[in-house]
């Protein structure tokens, strides 16, 4: 029986159709997967279902029942939820009352809310602490939190939009584990990913959602993710999976046209330099680090991955400086640093690039093009600057692919994968210092998005500059990194060179590495 109908659904924000007559359903007891390319309108197909935002057209039912909430709360009083990468969560609760907030056990004693929550976070796998506060859960591991929430609830079907982006594969199992329990509950799921070979392993059945409209419904069994990637860029049918296979200007509109075609497979990257542009020897965070060796080639992209508590973290804040530490020597460019010994000091303060929640440090009712210029514009001495910075504007937003028909666009009305590109393209481009570190480039993008940022990196890295990639996802990974260390105990445990290794080796060792506990 079908639990969610959909029928002719359409949105539109201005001139921009979003959603043009979305058909679809999902089954009581069914986990539906739903991809497709950056701005293809997966987001707001969720968010109208789970009742943040309404349709201009097009019929919903729950269970038979006509559906149109007016809100997210009065769509999980009608049997719809809904979990978000990003959710926000009151820091001063424990893990316990989150997981059981809104619920008929929001108000129980906190004897028997922590047992019920140890009950539900062991049951599929979590390993936090019911009694730890929100405030000290990794951020990304919120979604986890919540998504355990659900199960407390009366929520019939549940939206899961880019739960996975950010977690590691061990938490993934875990958010995979609520969707099982779901399932096998006889709710529904609609799962929105864009982590393909994750999302294959979990769900029954695969919709591809390409410019607005649902343009492929099968089965996820036979389907295999670099088909299933394709599909969702040019149309191309998926091949089928085989069994050995785990898994404000006043200057006039700027017409951008969007990209048709898949991209061309990347080139290998180049061998970075035998130069040696940072040494840091015998790096210590207290109770994290134990003491770490890391030298990092002129035009080498490093990556560090690593459980959430193998010190990964800790160790990528001391690189930037915002988590105390210790070093025995430091060299920049074959250059000692001086370093002391004082345990409260800073020896490294490389600029950090961090991916949030609040449109990436943007104002999101800026323009495109001021978004990506700081240049003081208007004084008719300034024409020649002007002109010369929009050709750089229009330069980037064509490399990076930006859905818009505008450089006069204002930045929060770009999907979050487009604000996430031109953020880190500025940010690249103002950043000081030839090292930088980078968290999470591609997160939450598509197949032709990851490498954009892919050459993004391939382009600051020629001329010289270093960068640390510090993520938990394998497969981005394999998709930048010259060389990857995976991190256990405080210090690297392994070091794997891509350059000697197939991506479909590189993401099973980086598996195999974090699967062993900490």
């Amino acid at each position: 029986m079908d639990l969610l109908q959909v029928e002719g659904l359409a949105k539109a924000y201005g001139s921009r159709r979003v959603l043009r007559d979305v058909t679809f359903s999902v089954a009581e007891g069914e986990v539906v997967g739903l991809v497709g390319a950056n701005g293809a309108g997966k987001s707001t197909l969720g968010d109208i279902v789970a009742g943040r935002y309404a349709p201009d057209a097009g019929l919903m039912t729950v269970a038979g029942h006509a559906y149109a909430p007016l809100s997210a709360s009065d769509a999980r009083h009608l049997g719809v939820g809904a979990v978000e990468q990003l959710v926000r969560l009151d820091p001063g609760m424990t893990v316990a009352r989150a997981v059981f907030r809104d619920t008929d056990l929001a108000d129980a004693p906190d004897a028997r809310v922590r047992a019920r929550a140890r009950a539900v976070l062991a049951d599929v796998g979590l390993d936090l602490d019911p009694d730890q506060l929100v405030a000290d859960v990794p951020r990304f591991v919120h979604g986890l939190v919540e998504a355990a929430r659900v199960l407390a609830e009366d929520t019939r079907l549940v939206v899961m939009d880019e739960v996975s982006a950010a977690l590691t594969p061990t938490e993934v199992e875990g958010l995979h584990a609520i969707a099982r329990r779901l399932r096998s509950q006889g709710r529904g799921v609609l799962y929105i990913s864009h982590r393909l070979p994750e999302m294959l392993d979990v769900v029954d059945r695969v919709l591809v959602l390409r410019e607005g409209r649902i343009a492929l419904d099968a089965p996820a069994e036979g389907l295999e993710p670099a088909g299933l990637a394709v599909a969702t860029l040019d149309g191309a049918v998926p091949a089928a999976r085989p069994e050995a296979l785990p898994w404000g200007t006043t200057a006039a509109p700027v017409l951008i046209p969007a990209a048709r075609t898949a991209p061309e497979a990347p080139a290998p990257r180049p061998e970075p330099s035998a130069d040696v542009a940072l040494e840091v020897r015998n790096l210590r965070v207290p109770g994290s680090a134990a003491g770490l060796d890391l030298t990092l080639r002129r035009g080498e992209v490093l990556g560090l991955t690593g459980r959430r508590r193998s010190g990964l973290q800790e160790i990528a804040g001391a690189l930037t400086g915002e988590i105390p530490a210790q070093v025995d020597a430091v060299s920049v460019r074959g250059e000692q640093r001086p370093v002391t010994t004082d345990p409260g000091a800073a020896p490294l303060r490389l600029a950090a690039y961090r991916p949030d929640d609040d449109a990436y440090g943007m104002d999101p009712r800026e323009t495109i093009a001021r978004t990506l210029s700081d240049a003081e514009w208007g004084r008719p001495e300034d024409l020649r600057t002007e002109i010369a910075t929009l050709r750089g504007v229009i330069d980037t937003v064509h490399r990076m692919n930006v859905r818009t028909m505008s450089i006069r666009t204002v930045f929060g009305a770009l999907s979050g994968g487009d604000q996430h590109k031109l953020a880190l393209a500025r940010w690249m481009a103002a950043a000081d210092g030839d090292v930088v570190v980078v968290h999470e480039p591609t997160r939450g993008l598509d197949l032709r998005s990851r490498r954009e940022v892919r050459r993004l990196l391939d382009d600051a890295t020629a001329h010289g500059r270093s960068v640390v990639v510090v993520s938990v996802d394998p497969d981005e990974l394999a998709e930048v990194c010259d060389r990857i260390g995976v991190v256990s105990d405080g210090r690297v445990d392994e070091w794997l060179d891509t350059h000697e290794m197939s991506a479909a080796d590189v993401r099973a060792a980086i598996l195999g590495a974090v699967a062993t506990p900490a």
